[in-house]
């Protein structure tokens, strides 16, 4: 038995040597990261232009079409006012999913990213100066944005709403809260904030 000791404890320090555990230098772990799926053109072009690349699922960004006095005309003095405090003619909420698709023969099928739904949400005023939805899910012109240089800034992923008709809700919400329209306080960039805010 005293022999076997120091045997046993010889081949214990052995294997601890040999052992991977016992060291960092050269440890493989044997882990690979999953990389995306690559990005189809549509997806790329809006990555491009939004300054983001996104993953799969909903994202929301927020959209300011610049400041331009020529559309200025037949618009109420409320409506200006909140232009040139802004310095915006407008703020929409914008929300982007991204779907993982397939593509190729049934043997050969290569996965992708790719643009869904892109939709948007904005208020507008009444003739009283009562806020009222306006846009409520509406189709989101990625190209007419592009020409109109529109401006988009990325607010964040969600986990908890997996559609653009989680929104409405939300939208709905704060204009009913919130009915008497202000340039400074209670306009287009305060709806796209707070809405923001409330969803995850």
């Amino acid at each position: 038995m005293q022999i076997f000791k120091p045997l046993f404890a010889f081949f214990c320090a052995q294997v601890a040597i040999a052992s991977p555990i016992a060291t960092n230098e050269g440890v493989s772990v044997g882990l690979v990261e999953r990389a995306d799926p690559p990005p189809s053109d549509a997806l790329k072009k809006w990555n491009a232009e939004t300054g983001h690349a996104l993953t799969e699922g909903l994202h929301i960004f927020k959209a300011k079409y610049p400041r331009d006095e020529v559309k200025d005309q037949g618009l109420s003095d409320l409506i200006k006012e909140a232009r040139n405090f802004l310095d915006a003619n407008h703020y929409v909420l914008v929300s982007v999913e991204v779907k993982k698709k397939e593509k190729g023969p049934p043997k050969k099928k290569q996965q992708y990213l790719d643009l869904g739904d892109v939709k948007f949400f904005d208020i507008a005023v009444d003739k009283d100066g009562k806020v009222v939805s306006n846009k409520e899910g509406a189709t989101y012109s990625v190209d007419r944005a592009e020409q109109d240089k529109v401006q988009h800034q990325y607010l964040k992923k969600l986990n908890k709403i997996k559609s653009f008709t989680g929104i409405t809700p939300v939208g709905k919400q704060y204009v009913s809260e919130h009915q008497t329209y202000d340039p400074k306080t209670n306009n287009c960039m305060t709806f796209v904030d707070e809405v923001a805010k409330d969803l995850s």
